[in-house]
């Protein structure tokens, strides 16, 4: 094409679109919401308005500038999913730290009210609050009676409510 200015832009398109789309899948870029057939087109109008006749021809340099349009958008997808999966590999990592935190906590915690306890009051806390348990399946489980195991039950209540380390604990 001798004088590219004399032709209308949506010509230019509709003979080039081929180019475009060849371009894409030389990439091996799966394009299925036209973002790259739409930044192709840009790269043409870019090229139909710079062409400079004196430096070669025009099919050449709308390939060009097709191409690396293209591959320009490509490392621009590329940087911003590298920030996007480090702010979620950070986020993780805080809530995999979080969740350390509060489990030794709660260790401690269970700790603290073990040592309260004598070992039949623990045995009912272990079964029944930590594991949710039934009575029937604690007397089992110890070879007790069911009066037995609620007795258990009765005393940590009362030690609890009673002891200085709970009403420190609701304080905090």
């Amino acid at each position: 094409m001798s004088d590219i200015r004399n032709i209308d832009f949506h010509t230019i398109l509709e003979l080039y679109k081929n180019m475009i789309h060849y371009n894409i899948h030389r990439l091996g870029i799966r394009d299925t919401h036209d973002e790259f057939l739409q930044e192709g087109v840009m790269a043409l109008f870019f090229a139909y308005n710079g062409y400079d006749e004196t430096k070669g021809t025009f099919d050449s340099y709308a390939s060009h500038m097709i191409r690396h349009r293209l591959i320009d958008y490509l490392r621009k997808i590329i940087r911003e999913q590298e920030k996007t999966d480090l702010i979620i590999n950070e986020a993780q990592t805080k809530e995999a730290i979080q969740q350390e935190i509060d489990l030794i906590e709660k260790q401690e915690f269970w700790k603290r009210v073990k040592h309260t306890l004598t070992d039949r009051q623990w045995k009912w806390v272990y079964w029944y609050i930590i594991h949710g348990y039934a009575v029937k399946e604690i007397a089992a489980i110890e070879g007790t009676t069911e009066d037995a195991v609620k007795n258990w039950g009765k005393e940590v209540k009362r030690k609890l409510r009673d002891s200085t380390f709970i009403q420190e604990c609701r304080k905090k």
